[in-house]
């Protein structure tokens, strides 16, 4: 049995999506042929987050941890447990700072600014200009698979399910899921601009664990007339989308996922780096994209009143990450 172990961590400032890209990931290995553990920092967004999804060799180690002891831990559960690989999804720090990992052991990384060091096995980066951020001569025993088409989705977003949906038009029901944090309280706009407008709409409402404004946006809606759920720390966001008319997220995996459902999408950038994304996707015609924390009301209204309806067709290579994995 191959043994590999995922290290990522979720809080308000890095959000939730790095941690629950590898926790998809994981799904695909088969579990008679891979023993998986997960190590994460002591932050409460990503325990709760890795509990909620079942993870069940879950090591948690201090959050203030040196990133020097931080190794030294990794490196002897290495060897303690004679794993074979160790995934990377580090987003806090500079991947870079990992070299001093075990040599004896296979190594992975998603990788979002191409700060990279020389014996890693495989850099998975879905940035639209992924390709730009690497000298990939310099790595000649690294293997790169680069561009949006390899965002790694839920294994069930591959089912029939998925295909063929018909949506009201216009909307009944608008999907609000604007990341596992959303430290800027977008959901909070976007509900203001709604209630203010009186839309005849249902909401649904997803925050994440990071989300720090549910007390506010209770407040907001309660006194209003809509129809609405709030939901947090969903752990199938599959039946959430599948059931939505139309959506607004943000820039992040959230994007993708809608992409890849082929949901009529509204986006808002939250952070500087999802922009070339969200851009990316509104040139194609897959989704409305509203701009960097931008979110004017009339543009928000237009959106909402002339949904996008994307063609339905797969862009997306989940699976072959699984496949290079394997070769490795």
């Amino acid at each position: 049995m191959k043994k590999i172990i995922f290290r990522a961590d979720a809080k308000p400032s890095i959000g939730i999506g790095d941690l629950t890209s590898l926790i998809n990931l994981s799904e695909y290995l088969h579990k008679d042929k891979w023993e998986i553990f997960f190590l994460i920092r002591n932050y409460k967004a990503g325990v709760d987050l890795a509990k909620k999804r079942g993870i069940q060799n879950l090591i948690i180690i201090d959050s203030d941890l040196s990133i020097e002891n931080e190794i030294i831990y990794i490196n002897n559960f290495i060897e303690d447990n004679q794993l074979d690989y160790i995934f990377f999804e580090i987003t806090e720090r500079k991947l870079s700072e990992y070299s001093n990992i075990s040599k004896d052991i296979k190594k992975i990384a998603v990788n979002f600014d191409g700060d990279i060091f020389q014996d890693l096995d495989l850099v998975i980066n879905w940035d639209i200009e992924a390709k730009n951020y690497y000298q990939i001569e310099d790595y000649p025993n690294t293997k790169f698979l680069l561009g949006s088409e390899y965002v790694i989705l839920p294994k069930e977003f591959y089912t029939k399910s998925t295909k063929d949906r018909i949506f009201n038009n216009p909307p009944k029901q608008i999907l609000i899921a604007m990341g596992g944090a959303d430290e800027f309280d977008f959901t909070g706009k976007i509900i203001d601009i709604i209630i203010k407008n009186q839309l005849n709409i249902e909401l649904n409402i997803i925050i994440g664990s990071g989300y720090e404004f549910r007390i506010q946006l209770e407040d907001r809606l309660s006194n209003s007339n809509f129809k609405y759920a709030i939901k947090q720390n969903i752990v199938n966001m599959l039946n959430e989308y599948l059931s939505c008319d139309i959506a607004i997220g943000a820039g992040g995996l959230t994007s993708s996922e809608l992409v890849a459902l082929h949901i009529p999408t509204i986006l808002i950038a939250t952070y500087k780096h999802q922009e070339a994304r969200c851009r990316y996707f509104d040139k194609q015609g897959l989704v409305k994209y509203l701009g960097l924390r931008q979110l004017l009301e009339i543009d928000l209204l237009n959106a909402l009143s002339n949904p996008i309806y994307p063609k339905n067709k797969n862009i997306f290579k989940t699976k072959v990450i699984i496949d290079e994995i394997e070769k490795i």
